[in-house]
């Protein structure tokens, strides 16, 4: 009797110490890498002028962390598509072979994925990756079932954890609406719920999201379900100095382009994490071998286009810096648009530019890397009377764009105060002509509460015209001219 008793008690000391059971898990993430293949020099924060990046660089800081953390894993939360030559020129194909040797442990497709549309890069994940990507709100529309895996399971010392991906819900917005064809997205809350109500019930503990939804969605996200441990977020591009908790749940981040590997450690048990930190390393290029297989892959398809690209085309006097309000890069490109096109007016999308660029040589890769989509040029007609009712929704709904032609004063709660256009007020009965990009024009009823116009294609894409722009004008000094002034 004696001996059974103690056999009895040793059970529920080893049972007791599995349900106690925990684990150390290192994540090393980085989201929004558009592309960055080759080293490039931030224009933002600094000073000492560094050069940092590039997919070779990035993964030979990857191959160190591991040796650092071993079992460590590797998170991509999103966006690798979009922003270089070469992914434009090979629709992702160069992407996807560099990630099969980066090897991505998991992959959250992000809204520029299916920039080339979602049946080619369905095609290009089931025929060319050797990774798998996740998306656990998007849906195959043939069928309403999951248009990818919407989750992985890992599992260290015995103790299992769940990766959920969830991919942008304003897809319709963040695309052009030919790329969704097949699929829809589903509501990004009760699929997580969902998955974590049917997780729970097969032993799992710790949940993390990896999420290319942005900073405020994954807030959001956070505070609707608290069940989540962890969110690895993307696509605002946010440069977090330390980890976010909102309702209890922990955001974390790692900026943009590669400049940066997020690190995120924690301890997970029973309850999910106790204790977590983040931090980043900075992968500058000065300290460390570039991984020879991927500087392979990279250079091989660097070198097909590299005598048009790095073709010097002008000099720029000024920096170029983005700005959510009036920019000296949005006028310049603004003003090309309607010069070209001859309109009285020209709209840009500051979601279009995409890097800022400091004082220096312009070359054909550089406008290329600015205005990477290919949108075209197009151009329709709105009375007065329409842009005012345009520019009221674009304010109220904080919205914000670029233009040429026209000067505005604008007041967060009242509106538009008082417009001229070249120079003249607003008449509301008289058609004035204005020139953008087919995407902006796509989504009229989001930036100005309009339905879409009927459009006049000019058959030029956008970064054609910026490059002859250039070209015919190469010495160039852009300012922030009091085109839109708030109040």
């Amino acid at each position: 009797m004696k001996y059974k008793y103690v056999i009895f008690l040793s059970l529920i000391l080893i049972l007791g110490a599995c349900s106690e059971r925990s684990a150390e898990i290192t994540i090393l993430h980085w989201n929004d890498f558009h592309s960055q293949n080759i080293p490039w020099v931030p224009a933002r924060n600094n000073p000492k002028g560094h050069e940092v990046g590039g997919y070779a660089v990035f993964d030979a800081y990857l191959d160190s962390l591991q040796g650092v953390y071993p079992g460590a894993l590797r998170v991509h939360a999103g966006d690798e598509f979009q922003g270089s030559p070469v992914c434009a020129v090979t629709k992702g194909v160069s992407q996807i072979e560099i990630l099969n040797l980066v090897k991505p442990d998991f992959f959250t497709v992000g809204n520029h994925e299916l920039d080339y549309s979602w049946h080619h890069l369905d095609s290009l994940r089931r025929h060319l990756a050797r990774f798998q990507m996740y998306a656990a709100n998007l849906i195959d529309t043939r069928n309403g079932e999951s248009a990818l895996p919407q989750y992985k399971i890992f599992s260290r010392n015995r103790y299992r954890f769940a990766l959920i991906g969830l991919t942008h819900p304003e897809l319709d917005f963040l695309t052009m609406p030919q790329n969704l064809e097949g699929i829809q997205v589903s509501d990004h809350i009760t699929a997580t719920r969902d998955i974590i109500h049917y997780l729970k019930r097969r032993g799992v503990r710790c949940f993390i999201i990896v999420s290319h939804m942005g900073i405020e969605y994954d807030r959001e996200l956070a505070r609707a379900v608290p069940d989540i441990d962890l969110i690895v977020g993307g696509h605002s591009h946010t440069y977090m100095r330390e980890a976010e908790q909102v309702n209890g749940v922990w955001i974390v981040q790692a900026g943009d382009r590669g400049r940066y590997v997020g690190i995120t450690r924690f301890i997970a048990g029973k309850e999910g994490i106790r204790s977590l930190e983040m931090q980043y390393v900075e992968t500058l290029t000065a300290n460390i071998k570039p991984s020879p297989d991927v500087a392979k892959i990279v250079n091989k398809y660097e070198e097909k286009l590299a005598e048009e690209m790095n073709r010097v085309i002008g000099e720029l006097k000024t920096p170029w810096i983005r700005s959510s309000g009036e920019s000296n890069i949005g006028n310049w490109i603004a003003d090309a648009f309607r010069q070209t096109a001859g309109t009285d007016i020209a709209i840009m999308n500051n979601g279009g530019i995409r890097k800022d660029m400091p004082a220096g040589k312009i070359t054909v890769r550089d406008i290329w890397e600015i205005a990477p989509f290919g949108n075209t040029l197009v151009t329709f007609t709105w009375t007065g009377e329409q842009l005012i009712q345009a520019l009221n929704h674009m304010v109220k709904e904080g919205m914000s764009m670029q233009f040429s032609g026209i000067n505005m004063i604008l007041d967060r709660q009242k509106g538009a105060l008082d417009v001229k256009i070249n120079g003249k007020p607003v008449e509301p009965s008289k058609y004035y002509t204005i020139a953008a990009n087919d995407y902006t024009v796509s989504q009229t009823h989001r930036y100005f509460g309009l339905d879409i116009p009927a459009m006049t294609e000019t058959g030029l894409v956008d970064r054609d015209v910026l490059i002859r722009r250039v070209e015919q004008y190469p010495n160039i000094s852009s300012h922030i001219e009091g085109r839109i002034i708030y109040q």
